[in-house]
């Protein structure tokens, strides 16, 4: 029986049809997880007691009042949560995962890029120390960014200083089972759009986004939040030194 001979175009096509394969399944592989918002439900069409104003005796959000509103929120001193952050990009996105510790004015963010680098900041308002993943070395310097920038989210009291016209919509939101203030702005000379959602109950933004057109551009979430205060190595550098020390509760 004669044995059949691949020939040169036979074997460049088989080798050609294993590369794409190979590429699709890396690509199936390394597709970063999305960061998907939770339902919402306004006070419009929210039968839920915690959306009615006048039961809280709380003021009613509307646009040309809403920064009133936002003006009474206060953040907790002492929280831990975790931040999912998505970046949208010609072609794709990226997802950064971000934890973050609070006390006080002392601030620790440990954040795990898309491309998988990972960042460790300590802060406390005047200075910052800086770490990347599980080196033992780090640097000091002057603190540049506000506790937002660190952590790569909106601030969402810049809110207070926008002109009412630039306020498109306002309510109060039920975010999955968060009661939030809810706000979006009107289209910006760049053509973008922001929207955020903000807790009632701890002054905290727990999701928001920013759309160009149709487009999302930017996204996150953070709707859990633990208002105990950090564990006590949390403010230490990684050679061991202790930058802040436990907090007596309040």
């Amino acid at each position: 029986m004669r044995k059949r001979r691949v020939t040169p175009i036979g074997a460049a096509f088989v080798a050609l049809v294993l590369l794409v394969l190979l590429f699709v399944v890396r690509g199936a592989l390394h597709r970063p997880a999305r960061v998907v918002l939770p339902q919402e439900s306004s006070s419009s069409d929210a039968s839920d007691a915690a959306l009615d104003d006048s039961t809280v005796g709380r003021i009613a959000v509307r646009p040309d009042t809403v920064q009133s509103a936002i003006a009474t929120l206060e953040r907790p001193a002492r929280y831990s949560r975790d931040i999912t952050i998505e970046r949208y990009y010609s072609g794709g996105s990226g997802v950064d995962h971000v934890s973050v510790s609070v006390d006080g004015a002392w601030m620790r963010v440990d954040a795990e890029k898309a491309g998988g680098s990972q960042s460790h900041t300590i802060s406390n308002g005047e200075k910052i120390w800086v770490w990347y993943g599980g080196s033992k070395l780090w640097y000091e310097s002057a603190s540049a960014f506000t506790a937002d920038e660190e952590q790569g989210i909106p601030t969402y009291e810049n809110i207070l200083h926008l002109e009412k016209q630039r306020i498109a919509a306002a309510d109060y939101r039920l975010l999955d089972t968060v009661d939030c203030i809810f706000v979006e702005t009107a289209v910006d000379d760049g053509g973008y759009v922001e929207r955020y959602w903000v807790s009632v109950n701890d002054g905290l933004l727990c999701a928001a986004e920013k759309l160009q057109g149709e487009d999302v551009v930017y996204r996150m979430a953070g709707m859990t939040i633990d208002t105990t205060a950090p564990d006590a190595d949390v403010f230490t550098l990684p050679d061991g030194t202790v930058l802040h020390g436990e907090t007596d509760e309040p």
